[in-house]
């Protein structure tokens, strides 16, 4: 047995830190989708807000929440996610146009190590542009930012426009009913990190039903108790969305599938307010999963992840159009609306990687209007089989 420490041994091994902080398999596609996103965010919103305060003395300010902000590094150098969301704006090509918005990070974490080595984190980065504010708190990520959201009613007041990414450790640790509480202002999105393997195999299991609740806002989960495998698994996730998407402010809810070498199935959902904030959500998950922009499976081969081929099928976005339209006359912008609401496509993928090309296989007819050549102001249909 080793003899107790003592004198400047104690010491030492007092300030040395013991806590391992491993990046579980899925993470890193995680964090690229949240910093896809706000690479894009960050810009839309700010120029929005520069727009809104034009004529006003204060400046316009942007809030970032990460509600479960962990250590701020990994055991391997990864970066965490508070330092992603700080690194969006701070290495952005246009942040200098943004000089007079106050952007606001807050970071929420409850584990006394964690905090500790976040702040150490942050102070690594050095001073900080005067109108970024970071402020790190110790606390539970439900009474931390429900508190802030009470002081803000409590005096009358609306919310800034805030991103707020909701990673949790585990499901019964963040209510739908606070998110809830954070969209019912404008201009407010969510992500969020739904375990939704662990929410499917604790459903009807004993002590569990204080958290389903609090994690869906309903009880109708128990429904899901009859239910097994995939049929659960769908229900789960379909009542998550709808319940978000319940939410006033929430114009667009997509969901993202991460799946692990273990089998585990994990959901980043998306809540928000506008269609370009839904085309950005699109962008994100386009970038981690450049063959369907819906699912990233964590593999690994000598330590390294493998990534999909980045090539398109636009196959199925065909099928779905010619399922939405039929024979019927249809513009353009019917087909962008349609790709854009009820397709896991982006928009960019319709025109030239879509539509062009089965016009020139013969299975889409295009009428252009007289004297052009592009897709703009053209009446388009399926002939008839």
């Amino acid at each position: 047995m080793s003899p107790t420490p003592s004198g400047l041994e104690a010491i030492l091994l007092a300030m040395a830190d013991p806590i391992v902080w491993d990046q579980e398999p899925h993470t890193a596609a995680k964090h690229r989708v949240l910093r896809s996103y706000l690479d894009g965010w960050i810009p839309v919103m700010a120029q929005q807000t520069l727009k809104a305060h034009a004529y006003r003395t204060s400046p316009g300010r942007l809030l970032l929440v990460d509600g479960f902000a962990g250590p701020g590094c990994y055991t391997h150098g990864e970066p965490g996610s508070p330092l992603l969301m700080l690194d969006a704006l701070l290495s952005h090509a246009a942040r200098s146009r943004f000089d007079t918005v106050e952007f606001l990070y807050l970071f929420i974490e409850h584990d006394t190590g964690r905090v500790a080595r976040l702040r150490k984190e942050i102070d690594a980065l050095g001073t900080l542009p005067a109108n970024v504010k970071v402020r790190i708190e110790h606390g539970e990520f439900e009474s931390t930012f429900g508190a802030l959201l009470d002081r803000i009613t409590d005096h009358g007041r609306t919310f800034i426009p805030t991103f707020a990414f909701i990673d949790p450790f585990g499901y019964s640790t963040s209510s739908m009913s606070l998110t809830g509480r954070l969209l019912a202002f404008p201009r407010c999105e969510v992500l969020i990190f739904v375990p939704l393997s662990y929410v499917h195999r604790f459903v009807g299991r004993d002590g569990q039903d204080a958290a389903l609740t609090s994690l869906f806002g309903c009880e109708d989960w128990r429904d899901a108790i009859s239910l097994q495998g995939d049929e659960r698994r769908a229900f789960l996730l379909s009542l998550f969305e709808r319940q978000l998407a319940a939410n006033p402010t929430v114009e667009h809810v997509r969901s993202f599938q991460l799946r692990t070498p273990d089998g585990n199935d994990y959901r980043l959902v998306f809540g928000v307010g506008h269609d370009r904030g839904l085309d950005l959500a699109k962008d994100a998950m386009w970038k981690v999963d450049p063959v369907a922009g819906t699912f990233y499976a964590a593999r690994t081969e000598t330590g390294q992840e493998v990534l999909f081929s980045p090539s398109v099928d636009t196959g199925a976005l065909l099928s779905a159009l010619r399922a939405r339209f039929g024979a019927n006359l249809f513009t353009t912008a019917e087909a962008e609306r349609y790709t854009r609401i009820e397709t896991p496509f982006r928009v960019e993928h319709l025109r030239r990687k879509t539509l062009l090309p089965a016009e020139k296989a013969g299975h889409l007819e295009i009428h252009r209007a007289y004297g052009t050549r592009g897709l703009d102001g053209a009446r388009l249909r399926f002939p008839s089989r």
